[in-house]
C-alpha cells in the first residue's frame, strides 16, 4: 500500500465499518462528521498514503472546491492600509475554508475598472463571500445587483436587502460600550460615527446609541465627519469639532476603533486626559487598539465565529439549505481609556 493512490475511499470505508460519503466528507475536513470518526479516517488514510484524487472529485461532483474571498477597498486606497479587522476576517475565512477542504480565492477591488464576481461562471469559484468598506458604496451597488443572477454569494455587515449578510451583534455591542460608559461616570456621552450611513452596523450602532440616550433622558451628541475620508481622520475632525465649539461631553462611544484612534489623537492635542477627563470606546476590537496610550478600550467582534459563520453559510447555500445568519457575538475588552 506504500505507493499513493492504489487504496480507494471505498476500501478505507470497507475497513472502518463506514459509508464511502462518509470518507469523502471526513478526508474534505466536513465539520458534519463525527470527530472521533474522522480523526480514525484520517489516521488510516496516513497509514496507507491515500489522498483525495481532487482533480477526479472536481470531475465526479462538478465542483472547484474554491471560495472566491472579495475585499472592497475605498476607491484608491492602498491596499496596505486596510482596516486591519478586515485582514482578521480574511485571515478566520482562510481558516476555515481550509479546515472545511476548500481553496480560497482573495481579490482586493477598490472601483468599476476592477469590479469581478463572476466566479462561479468562469468556474474559478463555486461561491462568493464580500466584506470590506461600506464607504464604496459602487461596489456594494455592483455586488449587489449580480446577486440577482443567482450567484451563491455570502456578505459581512451588506446593506443591500438582496445580499444575504451575516454582522455581529451590534445592538448589543452598543449598549455594552454605552452602559461602561455610564457605569465608568460619563454623564455626557458622544457618538463619533457616521450618521447616515447605509451599512447596517453603523445604523445599529447610532440607533441603539440614540434609544440608549432617550431612556436616560440624556440629550444626544453627534459631530458631523467629513465625507471620503478615512475613519482615523473622521475621529480626530469630530472631536476637534466638539472642542472648538465648546460641546460638554466627558465620555465618546466610537463606531469604530479607528474612529476611536482618531478622537484620542484630537483628545491629546488639546491636552485632555484620556481615560480620565474623557472615556472613549471604540468597536471591532483590532489588534493595534492594544498598542495605543493608553491601550483602547473596545467592543471586540468574535473573528474566529465570524469567520466560520460566513463559510458555513456558503456552503449551506451551496447544498441548497437555508444559511445560519444569526448575529455573531460580542464583547467589551476594558483596558484603559474607559
Amino acid at each position: 500500500m506504500g505507493k499513493e493512490g492504489r487504496i480507494t475511499a471505498h476500501q478505507i470505508a470497507a475497513m472502518l465499518g463506514v459509508s464511502q460519503p462518509t470518507v469523502s466528507r471526513a478526508l474534505r475536513g466536513d465539520k458534519k462528521v463525527n470527530e472521533v470518526t474522522r480523526a480514525r479516517i484520517v489516521a488510516l488514510a496516513n497509514e496507507l498514503n491515500y489522498s483525495v484524487d481532487h482533480n477526479a472529485l472536481r470531475l465526479r461532483t462538478q465542483q472547484t472546491y474554491s471560495i472566491a474571498l472579495v475585499i472592497l477597498c475605498r476607491r484608491g486606497e492602498n491596499k496596505a492600509n486596510i482596516n486591519p479587522f478586515y485582514l482578521s476576517l480574511l485571515g478566520c475565512i482562510a481558516a476555515s475554508a481550509s479546515e472545511r477542504g476548500y481553496n480560497l480565492i482573495v481579490s482586493f477591488q477598490d472601483s468599476p475598472a476592477n469590479f469581478f464576481a463572476n466566479y462561479t461562471g468562469s468556474r474559478q469559484a463555486d461561491g462568493l463571500i464580500v466584506i470590506g468598506s461600506g464607504q464604496n458604496i459602487e461596489g456594494w451597488q455592483f455586488f449587489g445587483e449580480y446577486a440577482r443572477h443567482n450567484t451563491p454569494m455570502i456578505c459581512w455587515g451588506a446593506s443591500k436587502e438582496d445580499l444575504i449578510s451575516i454582522k455581529s451583534d451590534n445592538v448589543q455591542g452598543a449598549r455594552l460600550a454605552i452602559e461602561h460608559l455610564l457605569s465608568s461616570g460619563s454623564k455626557k456621552i458622544a457618538y463619533i460615527g457616521p450618521t447616515n450611513s447605509e451599512q447596517p452596523p453603523f445604523q445599529d450602532r447610532l440607533t441603539t446609541y440614540m434609544a440608549v440616550m432617550a431612556q436616560k433622558g440624556m440629550p444626544p451628541i453627534c459631530p458631523p465627519l467629513p465625507e471620503n475620508a478615512v475613519r482615523e481622520d473622521q475621529g480626530y475632525a469630530a472631536v476637534k469639532g466638539l472642542i472648538r465649539d465648546k460641546v460638554d461631553f466627558d465620555g465618546l462611544f466610537c463606531a469604530n476603533d479607528f474612529i476611536a484612534l482618531g478622537a484620542m489623537r484630537a483628545l491629546d492635542e488639546q491636552h485632555i486626559a484620556v481615560g480620565t477627563d474623557v472615556r472613549v470606546i471604540g468597536f471591532d476590537g483590532i489588534a493595534t487598539g492594544a498598542y495605543a496610550q493608553p491601550p483602547l478600550t473596545t467592543i471586540e467582534q468574535d473573528y474566529v465565529q465570524a469567520g466560520e459563520m460566513l463559510v458555513e453559510a456558503l456552503i449551506a447555500l451551496l447544498k441548497g439549505d437555508a444559511p445560519n445568519i444569526a448575529p455573531v457575538p460580542v464583547k467589551l475588552l476594558k483596558r484603559g481609556t474607559a
